[in-house]
């Protein structure tokens, strides 16, 4: 497995051609925001979910391949906000992937409906467990004419990670999957360059 260093360096590699690329006006976004969630399943149970605020902070950049479809990459902090602890303390779950959205609306439109697909990996540093996560979302962005937008988006996402367990029979601890399903609502920022 790659170092948390490669991985870093990686990343930040690929945000400075984006951000330096001569892309025609209009075909890079980025946006920040809040999902609210309700989650279900045995992985939110297992982590201790219910001791943290259900605000997951959310960031998203990508760039326009064709009129209507921009590709690009999911940031989600989930497990951020604790309910009682010292917020400086917590380390949250990470969950990063590619995100596919695809706008209904041309991109002069100040009303912007859209979808979106992606997936991913989760980290858990506490834990040190690695997962997977897919995420279907739809929402509606409304665009000033300085290219800032607020957008109202509603989701599913289900992710899939390893715990330990232990095993009766072999009397030792066994990594297991377990899953959850989440149903969330948020609200974003929105740029467009």
């Amino acid at each position: 497995m790659a170092s948390a260093k490669s991985t870093v360096v990686v990343i930040l590699v690929l945000v400075a051609v984006a951000s330096a690329a001569p892309f025609a006006r209009g075909t890079r976004f980025g946006s920040a925001g809040l999902d609210y969630r309700f989650s279900s399943g045995e992985l939110y149970f297992i982590t201790y979910d219910s001791d943290y605020v259900s605000l997951d902070p959310v960031f998203r950049a990508g760039i326009a391949v064709l009129p209507n479809l921009a590709v690009g990459a999911e940031l989600t902090l989930f497990n951020t906000f604790p309910d009682s602890d010292d917020i400086f303390t917590n380390t949250p779950v990470f969950a990063f992937g590619p995100l596919a959205t695809y706008y209904f609306l041309p991109a002069l439109e100040r009303i912007r409906p859209y979808a979106s697909a992606g997936g991913g990996a989760t980290y858990a540093f506490v834990w040190n467990r690695l997962g997977w996560r897919t995420r279907l979302a739809a929402g509606v962005a409304f665009v000033s004419p300085w290219s800032v937008g607020l957008a109202l988006e509603g989701g599913w996402y289900g992710d899939w990670s390893q715990y330990p367990r232990w095993n009766s029979g072999s009397h030792k601890v066994e990594l297991a999957w377990t899953s959850g399903s989440t149903w969330s609502v948020g609200l974003r920022v929105i740029g467009f360059k």
